[in-house]
């Protein structure tokens, strides 16, 4: 039954942890922040990137400098979207004092980096607003990917006033300014959000819906929720399908199934013993059975992982280590014990960290056992609440974590970046490599895409052989949606944009 009014109703979970563009890294809080704000340029219904907030670009002859001409547009509030919105953000963010952990999404504007480590003063930042709707931007080195990369949410501006004068904005609805297609009007916490259409939105006569709810639920009970047609859609990429109820759903042929450029894995902290050898790493590495897990657990096309980056990004086919190798496990584990001059029996328990979910419990228990059965290695597993989880993760505190990280848009660095250094606040994982960094400077330097994607393909072969992630498996996106529901726009990066959406009559 459709609804009498332009209205979609959809589950998350868990919620978001902030909608405040700048703090953002998981994929629930970056989707809400797109339907919220909106930055220079965008994803298009058809996943290409088009011009936004920016109406007009010029790149100069070597590819360093970028001037964005904005549009006349507004925030929520009414007043004007301007350059200096843009500039105080990303200003904000390089302060070292700012908690981000996806500031170095910046790094490639001019002394950006030198800024967040206090080396520089913030007036140095390659950035300058001749007036309120010109913005230049100067580069490190030509970036061929830099318009995708300002469709990122950490380039979205906030309205700089609003945001300096309430520090608690981004999680308080009664105190809420946005420029997106939508603003935000309700959030009972653990409950419930509510974002109505904005009306200064810039193409606000294109968006048709007027409200979109969302209820933060069990995802068997938003089975139910939708079966009773009290939600439009469910299941990814804001939520799962409980991997016991894909078979019935597909049998019904209810369920749809799509590529997803996302990878799960283990953070492996391996500033902490006995996770500094790297032989033990690639000994729990080999010795999961990733093709067990895929089509036993969770069972809705996701693949099994011998790579970081997704095979659909055409990096490598065939990944860099066997699956479920137990005799090379062993022999690996042995020569770690060799090193270490001890039995496997004196080996400590390890602890594996997960957000409390049923799929990742499931991941966590058959890690467990194949861990347990093929080294003799004793796991405690760990479920913690989202946002324990991740303060645990930022500040190192963990063994092990089952994490995973979704592209932002369709190019190998986008995951080949987040292990650059152990100060990406994406990394966590205490490790860093000389030869990975310089690979990942020269492939931004290639002219040639060929020669680019040879130091890409080089630079994730370290990553893979000194293992301070042990991949698990590529995304698929299984979700439910209404019938009468038109105009969704899903990309493989997970992108689920509604300004186009509309119950059709």
């Amino acid at each position: 039954m459709l609804p009498k009014t332009q209205t979609v109703s959809l589950n998350l979970s868990p919620e978001p942890g902030t909608l405040d563009p700048r703090k953002a890294r998981d994929l629930t809080s970056c989707t809400l922040i797109r339907m919220l704000f909106e930055g220079l340029t965008r994803s298009s219904k058809e996943g290409t990137t088009e011009l936004a907030i920016a109406k007009q670009i010029d790149i100069s002859e070597d590819g360093t400098r970028y001037t964005f001409y904005l549009r006349d547009s507004q925030w929520s509030n009414g007043d004007e979207v301007t350059s200096y919105d843009f500039a105080s953000s990303w200003k904000t963010m390089l302060d070292p004092r700012f908690p981000s952990d996806v500031v170095y999404h910046l790094f490639p504007i001019r002394n950006a980096q030198s800024i967040k480590k206090g080396e520089l003063s913030v007036d140095s930042l390659g950035v300058q607003t001749p007036d309120a709707l010109t913005l230049v931007v100067e580069l490190e080195t030509p970036i061929p990917y830099f318009l995708e990369l300002v469709s990122m949410t950490p380039y979205f501006p906030v309205h700089r006033k609003f945001a300096k004068e309430n520090n608690q904005w981004d999680l308080d609805p009664t105190q809420w300014i946005s420029n997106g297609p939508f603003t935000l009007k309700e959030w009972r916490h653990t409950d419930a959000l509510l974002l109505e259409k904005n009306s200064e939105y810039w193409q606000a006569d294109g968006v048709r819906l007027e409200k979109i709810e969302f209820c933060v639920t069990a995802p068997d009970t938003a089975i139910r929720l939708f079966e009773e047609g009290k939600l439009a859609w469910t299941g990814s990429p804001l939520s799962t399908i409980p991997a016991d109820a894909i078979q019935s759903l597909r049998e019904k042929e209810q369920l749809h199934t799509t590529p997803f450029l996302a990878t799960s894995f283990l953070r492996v902290n391996t500033a902490k013993p006995p996770f500094t050898n790297v032989l033990l790493r690639q000994a729990l590495s080999i010795a999961i059975d990733r093709k067990a897990i895929t089509e036993h657990i969770l069972q809705g096309g996701h693949q099994p992982a011998t790579a970081l980056v997704p095979p659909g990004m055409g990096l490598s086919q065939h990944g860099y280590f066997p699956d479920g190798d137990v005799d090379m496990a062993r022999s690996l584990l042995q020569g770690a014990l060799n090193e270490w001059r001890m039995q496997a029996s004196e080996l400590p328990p390890i602890t594996l960290s997960f957000v409390n979910c049923d799929r990742n419990i499931a991941i966590a228990q058959a890690i467990q056992k194949q861990w347990e059965k093929a080294l003799g290695i004793s796991v405690i597993l760990e479920p913690v609440e989202s946002k324990i989880y991740f303060q645990r993760v930022s500040r190192k505190e963990f063994e092990l974590a089952l994490g995973s990280w979704t592209a932002d848009f369709n190019d190998p660095i986008n995951f080949l970046d987040v292990f650059k250094t152990k100060e990406v606040g994406t990394n966590n994982t205490q490790w860093e490599n000389e030869r990975y960094i310089d690979l990942l400077m020269r492939s931004s330097l290639c002219r040639q895409e060929g020669e680019r994607r040879q130091c890409l393909h080089a630079a994730e072969k370290i990553l893979m052989d000194q293992m301070p992630i042990i991949p698990i498996y590529h995304f698929a996106m299984n979700f439910l949606v209404q019938e009468g529901l038109k105009g969704v726009s899903l990309s493989p990066t997970g992108g689920l944009d509604f300004r186009w959406a509309y119950w059709e009559r």
